[in-house]
């Protein structure tokens, strides 16, 4: 599978940051804090790369079971506002 086809089966919640597909506007307010996934998020797990046969960097899996992308592809900059935990 080719990265690009990965954007035909994510799935976009309402949650997600507006610039891929959700409802959150990223940095609306410059007080808060605006984290994703690939800022270290302690659920986020890479999707293995197998051209380079080590961790993808941009596309992983939600495993906090709290979270409305719990179990769901996503791309690392997709989400996290209100469920990114260190």
């Amino acid at each position: 599978m080719v990265k690009h086809d990965l954007w035909q089966v994510v799935r976009v919640l309402p949650t997600d940051y507006s610039d891929y597909g959700g409802m959150v506007e990223r940095w609306a307010d410059e007080t808060l804090d605006y984290p994703d996934c690939s800022s270290g998020c302690k659920y986020w797990r890479p999707l293995h790369d197998l051209e380079r046969d080590s961790a993808d960097g941009d596309w992983g899996v939600c495993l906090n079971k709290n979270s409305l992308r719990a179990g769901l592809l996503t791309w690392e900059h997709q989400t996290g506002r209100d469920c990114f935990e260190k």
